[in-house]
């Protein structure tokens, strides 16, 4: 189950490269998509979440229009079913990423939190 999971994740983490890279003006984040390419959409996002700060990606998606965060690896990892996925840990970092920048939560997590 986890691994058909996986494998779903990793074509929603291509879905939000290509619907960054339809924005206006486009955002073409083409290390996000490398490293996606190369170690997979669930590795990829377990690497963005581990660093102190948010990613190059999440800034230039933040400077686009908060709006746009929701195509974000942080906003993505917690909605369902992919944030069983992720360690709470992880899920916390990707709160925090969103909550600093005053990004509403997606609804599943708020349903999550308040369980």
């Amino acid at each position: 189950m986890d691994r058909e999971i996986e494998e779903r994740f990793h074509n929603e983490m291509m879905h939000i490269y290509h619907s960054a890279a339809n924005l206006k003006p486009p955002y073409r984040a083409n290390l996000f998509l490398r490293m996606v390419q190369e170690h997979g959409g669930k590795e990829a996002a377990n690497r963005l979440l581990a660093t102190t700060e948010p990613s190059q990606g999440f800034a230039e998606l933040y400077l686009r229009g908060k709006e746009n965060l929701k195509l974000s690896v942080e906003y993505l990892v917690l909605q369902r079913p992919w944030c069983t996925l992720f360690t709470e840990d992880q899920l916390n970092t990707a709160r925090d990423r969103l909550n600093k920048v005053e990004c509403p939560l997606p609804e599943d997590d708020q349903v999550r939190e308040n369980a």
